[in-house]
């Protein structure tokens, strides 16, 4: 269909106007949220569009079927479409790299705006692709929106510049989701240039084009939502407060960051989620649960179960004590059974969850402590308490290299080492007998070196002066 001249309209094929407002009719009984979505259509203007194709010119067949989705998604809430516009105002000759231009602000029910800017518009110049790409991130503004882009075109970026890049930067930051592209009988290495962009859609004639679009579109604006059952042990989704990622697997990048929470009537709450991407899903759980290879379902509610079975982990210390910053300060690292991989780390006097399973201790005292074979069961409290630690002061009047030990299997086994410069350290060390070997920093004769023998008792204090 061709333009006659300045005021001639773009008529829109009747049975492709009946077949999109069915679609739509559909679409509209589908459930959504109040989640804006913004689809934005970047236009190829230059001069190759006025080729003829299969079905009349490349320019013809792509502003009419543009129009056809514009009326239909104009009726649309919450859905604002703009359009950006590239090679239209410089010809082709001078070869300007930054011909591009927002024809079409983002809103609501715009149809009208389209139909007029489509009829004045006339292809003329180069494909400078990637800076449209970077201007249509500027476009988008505000991050608390659904952004679509769909690209269509007929060739490659005219500025020797790479659109994959530039799309990938886009994705990563979240400006955009994985772009549309609509190629118009793309050549095999163009094709494959723009492939890495996103989900590219190479058609040959007005039918292909059409279903392209309507396609790219349907796909943009469905309702896609995500329910994660995380199960316990009798396999009922009653565990929650667990932060959860999901990471586009293709880009590694964080899409959805959020913490599980169960609904008011007590199950598990439902989000929405873009379908257009390949994820895995990462479970913040002790230790975290991994779902790889996972594609959702458009206009779906997709469920995920997960066995994640937990109970609780109290570490504390024996008896009371008084609060001293060096017991304050006592740790230990946490191990499944038989495994090195440290999967917390966990203070004294604290409570925190776990998967139920075999866990190893490594407590971080003075000497350090192994509790082996911690279970923990579903719901329950697993008490792991140590003995409660006695506090050492050292007193120095001079500089000194020195060190603790102690004796094991009849072996001298270093636990601490002095620091030459301090004057006093305070250590909180576990019950049980020790040896302070030290000598003077300005010693010449190793005769001067002492070797102090001294018990720390559970909840005491010892003071020694050096």
């Amino acid at each position: 269909m061709k333009f006659k001249n300045q005021k001639s309209k773009i008529k829109v094929n009747a049975s492709a106007r009946l077949c999109i407002t069915l679609i739509f009719g559909l679409w509209s009984f589908i459930s959504f949220s109040q989640e804006r979505t913004r689809i934005l259509f970047l236009l190829d203007a230059s001069l190759s569009m006025k080729n003829e194709w299969k079905g009349g010119s490349k320019w013809n067949v792509a502003t009419s079927s543009l129009l056809e989705i514009a009326d239909s998604v104009s009726k649309i809430p919450n859905v604002e479409m703009g359009l950006r516009v590239f090679g239209d105002l410089y010809p082709e000759p001078d070869k300007n790299c930054h011909d591009s231009r927002l024809a079409i602000q983002f809103d609501t029910g715009n149809v009208s705006k389209f139909r007029r800017k489509l009829e004045e518009l006339r292809p003329k110049g180069i494909t400078p692709l990637v800076y449209a790409i970077e201007k249509a991130a500027l476009d988008f503004g505000d991050k608390g929106t659904k952004n679509v882009l769909i690209i269509i075109t007929d060739g490659e970026d005219a500025c020797d510049r790479d659109p994959c890049s530039v799309s990938l930067v886009l994705q990563q930051h979240n400006v955009i989701l994985r772009p549309f592209i609509i190629g118009m009988s793309l050549q095999q290495n163009i094709f494959e240039k723009v492939n890495c962009m996103g989900q590219v859609f190479n058609t040959n004639d007005r039918a292909e084009f059409s279903d392209a679009l309507n396609t790219a579109v349907l796909e943009s604006i469905a309702k896609t939502t995500l329910q994660v059952n995380l199960n316990d042990a009798n396999g009922k989704p009653t565990e929650t407060a667990v932060n959860m990622t999901l990471y586009d697997i293709a880009s590694n990048q964080p899409k959805y960051n959020f913490y599980h929470t169960l609904n008011a009537r007590g199950l598990p709450d439902t989000i929405s989620v873009s379908h257009t991407f390949k994820y895995r899903l990462q479970v913040h759980t002790i230790p975290p649960i991994i779902e790889d290879s996972i594609v959702f379902r458009r206009n779906t509610h997709n469920i995920i179960n997960l066995n994640t079975p937990q109970g609780f982990l109290n570490f504390v210390l024996q008896g009371t004590t008084s609060q001293v910053h060096a017991t304050d300060r006592i740790k230990c690292l946490v191990h499944l059974s038989g495994k090195s991989e440290t999967l917390n780390v966990q203070r004294i006097n604290s409570k925190e969850k776990y998967l139920c399973g075999t866990y190893e201790l490594e407590v971080l005292t003075l000497p350090r402590l192994i509790v082996k074979n911690v279970k923990i069961d579903q719901s329950k409290t697993t008490d792991v308490q140590i003995p409660t630690p006695g506090i050492l002061t050292i007193n120095k009047t001079f500089e000194a290299y020195g060190g603790i030990f102690i004796v094991e299997k009849g072996a001298m086994k270093k636990i601490y080492e002095l620091h030459l410069k301090d004057k006093q350290e305070t250590l909180a060390l576990q019950p049980g007998k020790y040896r302070l070997v030290y000598r003077s920093k300005n010693a010449r004769t190793i005769h001067t070196s002492v070797d102090k023998e001294f018990e720390i008792v559970s909840g005491g204090s010892l003071s020694l002066k050096l």
